[in-house]
């Protein structure tokens, strides 16, 4: 029988209706702080991701989704947002009026293993805000997250921030982690004993038990921090403060992807089943410059929003209908009741035209379709040009039924729903 492929699963009913709620609110927030939409194309050239994201993370070695096209080129199914709208300012001439802030949503593809939250074709929104370093940037940026959660209502949740300081704090920092890990080279995992000489700090964001339990007592980049560097987080921690945000400094959040500097941050439910990062970010300062870009600095974030559709209650998300069924007794009355319905739509009612099937049957289907209102047209209705209205669902006897003009039908209509 045919399914979908592992790891990718249809958008319907509640689910489809949790995540327009949540694009909706996103939206709404994101242009409130003065961000625009973009809308990258789900193809990119693999070298996009490989430059952006970094040859060592396990986006780019082991997830994604890539594949010559019939032209012999390299083409990836974008792993996340960033990359693709760093290439679209460089091509798009955007940098020409820096800073600018964007904000996106849509489908990401890894290949991973697909778990409870975590699929193989999943949703992110996230903003990116290009052209502007100052710690006032970074506390604005985690705060429009913020608040983007909490119009969703998801307030469960804290914020957890750490630095990775400026390129002289990663070289000094760098050196201590090596250090230290080459004391425990014989326990890493394979992956890790390979990335302590191509990229150590990766080793930092291992999802191996045994590599956690080692870096649990590495060294923690804060004693690394060059002057500048600790200034700057201090004041990101002052201006998150100020704006009411809760965090909690984490020495060893490092996030999954290499192009991070300075502030990182990330999203975790602090209660019920479940406890993954719900979304996270970071400030990069090299990043454009790597699309022949300029050399400025951005921050950005990204959020799992199948994440966020597990925090909604189910409940909160029923369809409300007040759909009217339009309902034939019989093949004769059809015409009739098709101008009656074309009638309710040029009046932006919501219908459904009912005509296949017994009188009972009809009526069946406008109770699965939880209508509100069905508009009966038999024999004598459509002799004397009248509707029989029957309110479904309906307890009181005395109101279930009622016969009105054909010409009445629409006021009566809007009256009652």
């Amino acid at each position: 029988m045919f399914r979908p492929v592992r790891g990718m699963k249809d958008l319907y009913g509640t689910d489809i209706r949790k995540y327009n709620y949540i694009i909706n609110k996103a939206v709404q927030i994101g242009e409130k702080y003065g961000y625009s939409i973009i809308n990258t194309p789900i193809l990119e050239y693999t070298d996009v991701f490989v430059r952006a994201i970094g040859d060592e993370t396990d986006i780019v070695s082991k997830e994604m989704y890539t594949f010559l096209d019939k032209g012999g080129e390299s083409i990836t199914l974008r792993p996340e947002g960033t990359a693709g709208i760093m290439r679209a300012i460089v091509t798009e001439s955007m940098t020409q009026s820096l800073p600018v802030k964007l904000m996106y949503y849509g489908e990401m593809f890894r290949y991973d293993r697909p778990q409870k939250g975590r699929y193989r074709q999943f949703h992110q929104l996230g903003c990116e805000h290009v052209g502007d370093k100052s710690p006032y940037t970074d506390a604005i940026t985690i705060a429009l997250a913020v608040e983007i959660l909490n119009s969703i209502g998801i307030f469960d949740f804290k914020v957890l921030i750490n630095t990775l300081g400026d390129t002289k704090t990663r070289e000094d920092y760098t050196k201590g982690l090596v250090k230290y890990l080459s004391r425990h080279e014989g326990d890493l995992s394979e992956d890790s004993k390979r990335r302590l000489v191509k990229n150590p700090l990766r080793i930092l964001d291992s999802k191996d038990k045994k590599d956690r339990e080692i870096c649990l007592m590495s060294p923690v980049i804060t004693d690394y921090l060059s002057k500048e560097s600790l200034t700057y987080f201090e004041k990101v921690c002052s201006l998150l403060s100020k704006f009411g945000v809760n965090y909690e400094v984490n020495n060893f959040l490092v996030r999954g992807l290499d192009y991070y500097t300075h502030t990182t941050f990330e999203f975790k439910p602090v209660s019920g089943e479940y406890r993954e990062a719900l979304g996270g970010g970071g400030r990069y300062d090299n990043l454009l410059s790597a699309f022949k870009g300029a050399d400025v600095s951005g921050i950005g974030f990204a959020i799992g929003i199948e994440r966020l559709m597990l925090l909604l209650e189910d409940n909160k998300f029923l369809p409300v209908s007040k759909k009217v069924a339009v309902i034939p007794v019989s093949e004769n009355e059809n015409d009739t009741s098709f101008d009656l319905l074309k009638t309710l739509y040029s009046c932006e009612i919501e219908a459904e035209f009912l005509h296949m099937g017994t009188i009972t049957k009809k009526l069946k289907v406008a109770n699965r379709l939880q209508c509100k209102l069905a508009l009966i047209v038999g024999e004598t209705e459509f002799k004397n040009g009248t509707v029989t209205v029957k309110f479904m669902n309906q307890e009181d006897s005395s109101l279930k039924t009622k016969l009105i003009t054909r010409d009445d039908v629409v006021n009566f209509i809007k009256c009652n729903l």
